[in-house]
């Protein structure tokens, strides 16, 4: 996919294309977000772009650099891979240090794109600065982040970095609703349950395990509402799910919750995310006014961050759910 075509990232893209329309091309980029945000897209577009033959700032698609590029046979671009868990040193000289020195098969720049640069460790970085700090003219490198604070001072220092930010729901759900031929209602659906995140998105169109956590959840909203002390502890006990199965089964609930909200004040099923858990949400509006259905999601938020943190599961679930409880 070229610049122009990408959904959403404007100002990114932007100030990509005002770099190469005024030679003012960086020799490190870090593109730092969550799975899925689009980054290795943005990468790639930004890789054909600079390379390409006619030198716009959208690639022309028939040079030679754009042909090879597309067929993903281009020499000069080369991605870092990783047979570990991490980035090792060893993976950073045999795959950039010793590659940097040789210039340019037949394109302007040799251009590194670095997926889970976030996983290198210290002995990597340190061996990584020493091209970083003195590149050659045609060395340029692309650095994929899902936490850019793991990067070192020196590191940071000398790359340019963005920050990725979720794309609107309703330009995602057009995106979505046009590549993977589903109405737009339900586009818009998939397109809140992964909060703007594209690539998120479509992996949960794609997923039955997905749909089934998602009846799972909705079943659990209800049973919550009904149950007695003795009740709620059983519930708990049931839910077998592991840390990022159960953050998901939370934020549907969650998503539950506010479309229960907008049935309370518009009593309006069109205005729905869900519209096919009418059955849950009408029943969950009738038992919960909307000042408690406010501060259960403010509890469930602050329930998925500490899970994300590692807190203890099974006693963050207790205290939400005596939370959800209270009256």
């Amino acid at each position: 996919m070229d610049l122009d075509r990408i959904v959403g990232h404007k100002d990114i893209i932007e100030h990509m294309q005002s770099s190469i329309k005024n030679n003012r091309v960086n020799h490190a980029y870090i593109l730092d977000g969550p799975k899925g945000i689009g980054k290795m897209t943005l990468a790639r577009a930004f890789a054909k772009t600079l390379n390409c033959e006619k030198g716009g700032t959208i690639p022309c698609g028939s040079c030679i650099s754009c042909k090879t590029f597309d067929e993903n046979n281009n020499p000069d671009i080369i991605y870092l891979t990783h047979k570990t868990a991490g980035i090792t040193v060893d993976d950073v000289r045999e795959q950039i240090v010793k590659n940097i020195v040789l210039k340019p098969y037949r394109n302007r720049y040799k251009i590194f794109i670095i997926a889970d640069a976030h996983k290198m460790n210290t002995a990597a970085q340190n061996a990584f600065l020493k091209s970083l700090e003195e590149p050659p003219s045609y060395g340029i490198f692309i650095l994929l982040s899902e936490n850019s604070s793991n990067f070192l001072a020196t590191v940071l220092s000398r790359c340019v970095v963005f920050k990725l930010r979720p794309v609107p729901y309703d330009a995602a759900a057009r995106y979505i609703s046009q590549v993977k031929g589903i109405e737009y209602d339900d586009a818009v659906l998939y397109s809140r349950y992964s909060m703007g995140n594209i690539g998120k998105a479509i992996e949960l169109i794609d997923s039955s395990e997905f749909r089934e956590l998602r009846d799972k959840s909705a079943e659990i909203a209800l049973q919550i509402e009904d149950a007695d002390m003795i009740r709620l502890y059983d519930i708990i006990d049931g839910i077998k799910e592991d840390r990022e199965r159960l953050v998901r089964m939370l934020e549907i609930i969650y998503m539950l919750y506010r479309d229960a909200l907008v049935y309370i004040k518009t009593g309006d099923e069109k205005r729905l995310i869900q519209q096919d858990k009418i059955n849950c949400i009408s029943g969950i509006a009738q038992k919960a006014g909307s000042a408690a259905l406010i501060r259960r999601c403010e509890a469930i938020e602050d329930t998925a961050v500490k899970l994300r943190n590692n807190g203890n599961a099974q006693l963050l679930l207790e205290t939400l759910f005596f939370k959800i409880k209270e009256r």
